[in-house]
């Protein structure tokens, strides 16, 4: 099992690697060990449901599973989607706060 927190903060060591400015929706499949990343989303779509909709698509059975994507210039969301429901919360790209 992995937390909203724990992706969160992963995701933080990505961005601080990488940048922000292109970063791509990211899904975790924990008990796969699996990171799929989610490319050619246009411009101006509706990315939440896009990537929780192609990282459901992704998932095995009812896997647990983790999708991060950015929702502002500055923000990224972490939902975390499990058997027994769903969890999420929403981060600075850059900062202390996962």
């Amino acid at each position: 099992m992995a937390t909203v927190d724990e992706f969160a903060r992963i995701t933080k060591r990505v961005i601080a690697r990488d940048g922000f400015d292109d970063y791509l929706p990211t899904a975790l499949y924990p008990d796969r060990q699996h990171v799929v990343v989610l490319e050619g989303v246009p411009e101006g779509s509706d990315l939440e449901s896009i990537a929780l909709a192609w990282a459901r698509k992704r998932a095995m059975g009812g896997e647990e599973f983790l999708v991060a994507f950015k929702i502002s210039p500055a923000r990224f969301k972490v939902i975390r989607c499990y058997s027994g429901g769903q969890d999420e919360g929403t981060f600075d790209a850059v900062g202390d706060d996962a």
